[in-house]
């Protein structure tokens, strides 16, 4: 079973209700004479959240800087994720698909984990005090409840028209102070101070929820770029995870094409057509193939563990892994695609662009040490983006070759199959042309998937302002 870390729950546990009732009245007093400072104390929590939040500023995205230029975003949107539509992940699951990655990397990874630690420190006072508001204000609630109880019994136990009348209003004033948020009008001495501690209850509660929602928004500024940039990461990683599974593919038949090599030649050993020799030097090339295999899977298997620690995953458990494969990004990707209008997308994202627009002018006059850095980050993101878009190019016709030469090789590894059943030629030219024909089709395996990753690389670019170049 998937491995994640939970937090553990602290088990609330009940007392005797005379010393519940005590204590929760020796705590009503310390509210009341504390209440009014309580805004203030939601002030002081968020103290700390308020300026982790400013100083962290520079990890969010150049999006608010830059809102005239999120047309960008709207004009390629249809071109998010452009391999396919998103389902909805089993995030539990022992599965890894490529565009779940993100979920995980939000949900379970290391970073993850900090982030909750970082937020539960942040936010630990605030719910200390919502704690004690939710508290103190059930037992006034408690209170009010049992009162309102005790005179609906006596009224229906009177028959005394008067006295039902006057407990039927007195019951009215209890229930609007019990359901109160302001101070109400008219009341009696007895209920003012209950609904002024249920009105300054209510009030503390709505700054303390403020509080935690500016306290949280300021902690998880500072792991937006570093979700972002391990996500780019892993799926990239991901990708070199599907080449090694291909060369993989290709060792596995290499190794089977030996074993019945062996066999034909020990057989045409006891036909007097080959020799001992023939056969060692047949041998020796299985284990030279098994040996590769071996190595190869021992480098995929530190890759899989590397993915799975990292998404979440424990070292017991990541071989219950199962890798999906890449999902095909459509072949005329750039057809429709407008460069200067993804290059605007790309300024609105990028962290380090938007950092410089955020930094103050040091010389409000003539060409500023901002504005220089401002143009040279623009032209080195225009200079980026160009040869993303050339590579997708230079795969994408890579592709078409590679397509070509392993469907040409196929033809003639079949041709030779052909002619060595009718002794036309040898056994070693024939497994040449199948050797041939399997190391093609890897090659197109390969081109395919750098192709793939080449237009992922474009739009981690264009949708998150991430640049990766090779």
């Amino acid at each position: 079973m998937l491995y994640r870390i939970n937090g553990n729950r602290d088990s609330k546990y009940g007392e005797k209700e005379g010393s519940r009732k005590r204590k929760a009245a020796a705590l009503f007093c310390a509210v009341l004479f504390c209440l009014s400072a309580f805004p203030s104390l939601a002030e002081n929590t968020n103290a700390g959240a308020t300026s982790a939040e400013t100083a962290n500023a520079g990890t969010t995205s150049a999006e608010n800087a830059n809102a005239g230029t999120t047309s960008a975003e709207t004009t390629n949107a249809s071109a998010t994720n452009s391999a396919g539509s998103n389902p909805t992940w089993d995030l539990e699951d022992n599965r890894i698909s490529f565009y779940e990655v993100p979920e995980l990397v939000e949900h379970y990874s290391s970073i993850a984990e900090m982030e909750k630690d970082i937020l539960s420190e942040s936010t630990k006072g605030i719910h200390g005090v919502k704690d004690a508001v939710k508290e103190q204000r059930e037992d006034i609630l408690d209170a009010l409840s049992e009162n309102i109880n005790a005179l609906k019994d006596e009224r229906d136990n009177t028959e005394d028209k008067t006295v039902k009348e006057a407990l039927t209003k007195e019951i009215s004033k209890l229930e609007k102070v019990k359901n109160s948020k302001r101070i109400l009008p008219g009341l009696d001495s007895s209920l003012v101070e209950a609904n002024a501690a249920l009105t300054e209850l209510s009030k503390t509660d709505k700054e303390m929820t403020k509080a935690e929602k500016k306290a949280e928004k300021a902690v998880r500024s500072q792991f937006i770029t570093g979700k972002a940039v391990l996500s780019d990461a892993m799926q990239n990683l991901l990708f070199s995870y599907a080449q090694t599974k291909n060369t993989e593919n290709l060792l596995e038949k290499r190794v089977s094409l030996m074993n019945r090599s062996l066999e034909k030649v020990k057989k045409e050993m006891s036909l007097g057509k080959a020799t001992a020799n023939d056969v060692t030097a047949a041998e020796l090339s299985l284990k030279s193939a098994e040996s590769d295999l071996k190595k190869l899977r021992n480098g995929l298997d530190t890759m899989k563990r590397n993915i799975g620690l990292s998404l979440g995953w424990h070292m017991n458990t990541y071989q219950n892994i199962t890798i999906d494969p890449i999902p095909d990004f459509p072949r005329d990707f750039l057809n429709g695609r407008n460069q200067e209008t993804d290059y605007q997308a790309v300024l609105v994202r990028n962290g380090e662009y938007g950092e410089i627009l955020r930094e103050k002018e040091k010389n409000i006059t003539g060409w500023t040490e901002k504005k220089q850095k401002q143009a040279e980050k623009a032209e080195s993101i225009r200079s980026s983006l160009k040869a993303l878009w050339e590579n997708i190019e230079t795969k994408s016709l890579s592709l078409k070759q590679a397509e070509s030469t392993a469907t040409l090789a196929n033809l003639k590894k079949e041709r030779a199959l052909r002619m060595q059943e009718k002794g036309l030629i040898g056994r070693v030219d024939a497994e040449g042309m199948e050797l041939d024909a399997l190391s093609s089709e890897n090659s197109y395996e390969e081109a395919r998937l750098e192709y793939n990753q080449a237009v992922f690389r474009y739009e981690e670019a264009v949708n998150k302002g991430i640049i990766s170049l090779d």
